[in-house]
């Protein structure tokens, strides 16, 4: 079922105009999924879009829409409030001041409610609500206030139902919010998920930024100017509504548009392919698969993360022999004989074999990674910054079927101990695995790897010089 946009027409029997949705608006009043998140940039019209998208459904469903709508703060709720009743009261709307309530002549209601502290929604308990908002989604740390308001999300008269929230990159909820939202997420379309305990439900993602919005630019055009005053990662969430950057994180030279790539084919004449491993149970462990060429261009171009779905840092405990069976499967097919993998792999678990050794029987060639963290961390940071080729392209690439590259690695902070290494308390794992893949001889001397591979190697091009991971970068 599609959501019919709102008439925004004033009373009066000259149809008057109060608002125009612009483009960014339209398409997500439109939108049926169930749970839509609208924003990135600052300016992009989200607390609009909030108000006429409860508006929607007011004259269509009457008494049996009830919504309420969160700010996290009562100030911040009144500025909502005062374009409420700028939009609200030319269409009907009375307002309640006691209530917070805005009611509507066919007895739609909408509440203006604060959330100051997640344990706040408890209040909430026994009601419901065919549409629930929240304004700025970022300022709340965590999901719970958003997961248990859809608990009463719910009609008991066949009202179709639905969850909207707004908010920009940077706040003290965008890691949630990026895992929900963005990461493994292609914006404009409707997803199909499973919420844990097997719950199916749609999901939307629609990106707006300050252009998107005709009224803001043309009312105060030196609006996008100003956010040049602010610092480098907020002027990047604010302006940009990129989601891949925040205060403090470890690969702030990390960009989705940059290093995120469509898959291509991989010929093994140019591409050496090789598999790198860190080990988890109880938290997760990682496979990346990965390729390089005889420039040391390092392709990431797929994965196997053993993480339980729909949570964060929490393992599948397979076991050993299951995950290195299934990790050779997928070799063969890819034409991959070596892995480098974590050292603790080869140590015995008591008097059993190492975990090494089920891989080895799987027929994998297995090599010791280097666990420099320092150096391995520098060459990370290499790889993403220098550029190669004509094209001149990074020295790191990701396919984007590597979702969970893409939602951990910008996520890295530093350790408070020693600011030249990664917290290793965060989710690492891949980290670790692509450090293991990039500190390896494959990545090291390609060339050579490569003449192992196909014999008299030749590409039938002029090769250029081997990039050198250690060199000192100008």
């Amino acid at each position: 079922m599609s959501k019919n946009p709102p008439k925004m027409t004033g009373n009066d029997q000259q149809n008057v105009i109060l608002w125009k949705p612009h483009y960014k608006q339209s398409l997500a009043l439109s939108s049926p999924a169930f749970e839509l998140f609208f924003g990135g940039a600052a300016g992009g019209g989200k607390s609009d879009f909030l108000l006429m998208d409860f508006y929607a459904g007011v004259n269509e469903h009457g008494k049996y829409w009830q919504g309420i709508l969160f700010r996290r703060t009562y100030p911040e709720l009144e500025e909502l409030i005062k374009r409420a009743h700028e939009l609200y009261k030319p269409l009907g709307g009375k307002y309640k001041e006691k209530n917070k309530t805005y009611v509507f002549p066919n007895g739609a209601s909408l509440k203006f409610r604060f959330l100051e502290h997640d344990k706040d929604v408890l209040k909430y308990q026994g009601h419901q609500y065919t549409w629930v908002g929240f304004d700025e989604l970022g300022n709340y740390p965590t999901d719970n206030p958003w997961r248990y308001m859809i608990s009463r999300c719910r009609s008991a008269h066949g009202v179709p139902c639905y969850m909207r929230g707004s908010g920009n990159p940077g706040g003290v909820g965008h890691a949630w919010i990026k895992n929900r939202f963005i990461d493994g997420f292609e914006p404009f379309k409707i997803h199909k998920t499973v919420e844990t305990g097997g719950v199916p439900i749609t999901r939307c993602f629609i990106p707006s930024k300050i252009e998107d919005n005709p009224a803001l630019m043309k009312n105060d055009p030196d609006y996008a100017n100003r956010l040049q005053l602010l610092p480098g990662h907020l002027y990047r969430a604010l302006r940009h509504g990129d989601w891949d950057i925040f205060a403090g994180q470890v690969f702030d030279e990390f960009r989705r548009s940059l290093h995120v790539i469509k898959p291509f084919a991989l010929p093994p004449g140019e591409w050496k392919k090789f598999f790198a491993f860190d080990w988890g149970y109880s938290k997760p462990f990682s496979l990346g698969k990965w390729a390089v060429n005889s420039e040391g261009r390092m392709i990431r171009y797929g994965e196997w993360y053993g993480c339980e779905k729909n949570e964060t840092d929490v393992g599948i405990k397979m076991s050993t022999g299951e995950i290195a069976k299934k990790c050779w499967e997928m070799a063969v097919l890819e034409g991959v004989t070596e892995m480098v993998a974590d050292t603790a792999m080869w140590a015995k678990d008591g008097d059993g074999p190492s975990k090494i050794e089920y891989f080895e029987k799987a027929g994998f060639k297995c090599i010791q990674a280097n666990k420099d963290r320092i150096n391995g961390l520098s060459i990370f940071h290499q790889r993403f910054k220098t550029l190669c080729g004509e094209e001149q392209v990074p020295m790191l690439q990701v396919f984007d079927n590597c979702v969970d590259f893409i939602r951990t690695i910008p996520q890295l902070t530093p350790d408070e101990s020693n600011p030249e290494d990664v917290n290793s308390k965060l989710e690492d794992h891949i980290y670790d695995e692509s450090r293991y893949a990039m500190m390896s001889d494959f990545a090291h001397n390609p060339t050579t790897w490569l003449r192992k591979q196909n014999g008299s190697w030749n590409t039938g091009k002029k090769r250029r010089a081997q990039w050198d991971p250690h060199a000192e970068t100008a």
